[in-house]
């Protein structure tokens, strides 16, 4: 890429702005899509991706570019956008050179980006789902992909990453019964094609023939699935800084209170091992170290990016990360929940393997309504019924309340490892 070189706009942006900040990502992705069996599209991509953001005053611009060789236009952008920009209170500088946290990257030496790999990941999860052959696959899916990142200032800071990941998705149906399952990692070895694709297509099978619920309180277990993109989910847009600052979050000026049950901690771990993330520094460049967040049903702290934590008068915790027209927003790298640990579907419970509709949940008051899938009677950790169409209604942030317990084992998503959770006396509406 002889036309750009950091250094040179860096210089250029010394200029032009009081401080200015280059992020370089290159990338190359293969995704493999299968319908009914047949691969109906493979798709590649591979480019490089430029961010530029300029400060002025407090002001901050931004602009991205996809063509590195027009870099002198993107910076002019960014410059430009700062002019228009209000000032923020409380700016003190983008950050310098800091002692990052020892450890690896999420980067898998051995992942090849080729369709030979992406159509036998693809042929094991379809080996996987002949185990249950009432089942029928309807789509399934493959993508890998491998990245870097470099990120540079105007104080110093020069760091660089490095990124792989694999993910696959597959549904199946049986007889008007469907069932859906992903999974994602920056690891290979950590994929295991065969076993999602059997437990879909059991989930499919084992779905049919569901039975009526009553309408009423009872005992809920809400899967992974269904705590990550619920729970976790509502609870990150509480503790993310830029809605404490706007009013936009329940636990705004609630700071050292009790907000969850006694036992219920949630950290963020960026560099477990065990994660997707293992992210030394955000995208801004603050070190991104672990993170007490919720630590015995007591509110312990707020995500910050550099930005609102000037507005709030405080240090950013390093949780800022870069959307694709490179302004950043706020994010979790690794969420850990800890709490009593049990054997959360050995009583009777209505145990929910996903829900549909998590997205219409009330972000401000935590009030959900929403459809669940591939929901069963349970009991001694077995499934006695399938349950046919059914909602459970309540208020996320009075769940944290309520926790009974949590699963040992856990799931690993992009964001966060997450264990089942036992909720009593959840309404359900048969």
């Amino acid at each position: 890429m002889p036309e750009f070189d950091i250094d040179t706009v860096l210089r250029a942006g010394d200029k032009l702005a009081d401080e200015t900040e280059v992020l370089v990502l290159t990338y190359e992705d293969l995704s493999l899509d299968q319908r009914e069996m047949a691969v109906a599209s493979v798709s590649e991509h591979a480019g490089t991706s430029i961010y530029i953001r300029t400060v002025s005053g407090g002001r901050i611009g931004v602009s991205a570019t996809s063509d590195p060789t027009r870099w002198k236009e993107c910076l002019a952008a960014a410059v430009s956008s700062a002019k228009l920009a209000e000032p923020v209170e409380g700016w003190t500088g983008l950050p310098g050179p800091a002692l990052l946290p020892e450890g690896g990257d999420p980067f898998d030496p051995h992942l090849a980006i080729d369709p030979d790999t992406a159509a036998s990941l693809l042929a094991r999860m379809n080996e996987g789902a002949k185990a249950h052959p009432e089942s029928r696959v309807v789509t399934a899916g493959v993508s890998l992909s491998k990245g870097s990142s470099t990120l540079a200032n105007s104080h110093g800071v020069w760091y660089e990453r490095r990124m792989t990941g694999v993910s696959l998705g597959l549904d199946a149906i049986a007889d008007g019964s469907t069932s859906y399952e992903y999974d994602a990692s920056p690891f290979l070895s950590r994929i295991d094609p065969e076993k999602m694709g059997e437990q879909t297509a059991f989930l499919a099978a084992a779905s049919r023939n569901g039975v009526a619920v009553p309408t009423g309180r009872q005992d809920v277990v809400l899967s992974e699935h269904v705590v990550d993109s619920l729970i976790l989910e509502l609870f990150t847009e509480s503790v993310n800084g830029r809605n404490v600052l706007t009013g936009k979050s329940v636990f705004s000026g609630k700071l050292g209170e009790t907000v969850a049950a006694p036992a219920l901690s949630i950290t963020d771990v960026p560099m477990d091992p065990k994660g997707n993330s293992m992210r030394r520094f955000d995208t801004e460049g603050t070190p991104a170290s672990r993170c007490s967040i919720l630590e015995n049903g007591v509110l312990t702290s707020f995500l910050y990016d550099c930005k609102t934590a000037a507005q709030a008068g405080t240090a950013s915790t390093g949780h800022a990360l870069r959307g694709g027209n490179g302004a950043t927003y706020i994010s979790p790298h690794c969420l850990q929940v800890s709490g009593t640990v049990a054997d959360v579907t050995k009583e009777p419970c209505l145990f929910v393997r996903e829900v549909i509709g998590a997205h219409t949940a009330n972000p401000l008051t935590g009030e959900f309504s929403v459809e669940v899938a591939n929901a069963f009677l349970m009991e001694d950790g077995e499934f006695v019924q399938p349950v046919k169409k059914a909602m459970i209604a309540g208020n996320v942030f009075e769940i944290l309340q309520q926790v009974d317990g949590i699963s040992a084992e856990t799931k690993v998503f992009d964001g966060a490892i997450v264990p089942k959770m036992r909720i009593p006396s959840m309404q359900v509406i048969g």
